[in-house]
């Protein structure tokens, strides 16, 4: 009876009327906020960006309120630099205000492409390993190497670049390759040099180092060459063996030793009266910087009418050392 009265009574419906009108203002007042901040109704059109360059296109799409997303990853060389190839949403299309825009625009140029690792590599399945990154091979070259058609250098406009750099697509590359080990080759004079010198160029020059033999091995700091095998300016094969004897002694003390080593390894005497010849290593040793400093040479050079001695052929095929003596 207390709910039945209650219910029919004037308070309970006020309280009812109260409620819905204000949930019906809150209702309302929802929805025109909504309208409000979601631009409901309000609508703009996708405009043409075909013909505009990306400069001009973002310039449009700001004065129509609307963001934008650009995607220049891909070059395509039919098309200008920062063309607009794509536009979603369709251009005509009805967009609200803040509506974000996906473009795909033409890149600048192509994407520059790591240079792979191809030192030491077969030429072929190097060639095709730069073929793969959009790197082009222009031209090879061969130098002197022992691995036969393996890529030693790699040269971009003149100057070597290592692997791992990044260049512009296309590239034009020149390979630098091995030819192998060239024969009968003149061989350079060590005479003078220390050791550390001397095998730096017999490497350089594509030998191996041989035996290194000291006449005093307690005092080999200021040793410096004073005989090869095989001699100056002889013929011999890359990659074989160079033989250094190193001293630290006066020149005049070596003289017989030289003369001694010329015997051993069949090369012709140098008499007293003689002129030292060229290809001489006593020769060699009094002409370098090295024993200008220690040594005064006390021979005055006479006219030699003798013809010089013939050439000695070193070559790997011909030249057959004998055991060495080493005089002490």
């Amino acid at each position: 009876m207390k709910i039945l009265k209650f219910i029919i009574s004037w308070q309970f419906w006020v309280s009812v009327i109260i409620v819905i009108a204000i949930s019906f203002v809150l209702l309302q007042g929802t929805f025109l906020w909504l309208n409000a901040y979601t631009n409901h109704g309000v609508q703009v059109e996708v405009p043409n960006l075909s013909n505009l360059n990306l400069e001009q296109a973002i310039v449009k799409l700001d004065e129509s309120n609307l963001e934008y997303e650009i995607d220049t990853s891909k070059y395509d060389p039919k098309y200008k630099p920062y063309q607009i190839l794509d536009i979603y949403p369709l251009v005509g299309s009805n967009v609200k205000k803040g509506r974000r825009i996906f473009i795909r625009a033409n890149a600048k140029t192509w994407k520059p492409v790591v240079v792979p690792n191809i030192i030491g590599k077969y030429k072929y399945l190097a060639f095709s390993q730069l073929d793969l990154v959009g790197l082009k091979v222009s031209d090879t070259i061969y130098e002197p190497n022992l691995a036969v058609n393996t890529v030693i250098k790699i040269l971009y406009k003149g100057k070597e670049v290592q692997p791992g750099v990044t260049l512009p697509r296309f590239s034009p590359l020149t390979i630098v390759l091995a030819k192998g080990l060239a024969k009968n080759v003149s061989v350079p004079s060590f005479i003078g040099l220390d050791e550390t010198t001397a095998k730096g160029m017999i490497t350089e020059n594509l030998f191996s180092v041989g035996s290194i033999i000291y006449d005093d091995p307690e005092d080999k700091g200021n040793a410096r060459v004073y005989y090869q095998v095989p001699v100056p300016s002889s013929t011999y094969d890359q990659g074989q063996a160079i033989d250094l004897y190193l001293s630290s002694k006066p020149l005049e003390k070596l003289k017989d030793k030289i003369r001694n080593l010329d015997q051993t390894f069949n090369r012709r005497f140098i008499n007293d009266s003689d002129s030292l010849n060229l290809s001489s290593p006593v020769n060699e040793f009094e002409n370098s910087p090295s024993t200008h400093n220690n040594t005064t040479n006390t021979h005055n050079s006479e006219t030699n009418t003798s013809p010089p001695p013939p050439k000695t052929n070193t070559s790997r095929e011909e030249h057959r050392r004998p055991n060495r003596v080493i005089i002490e």
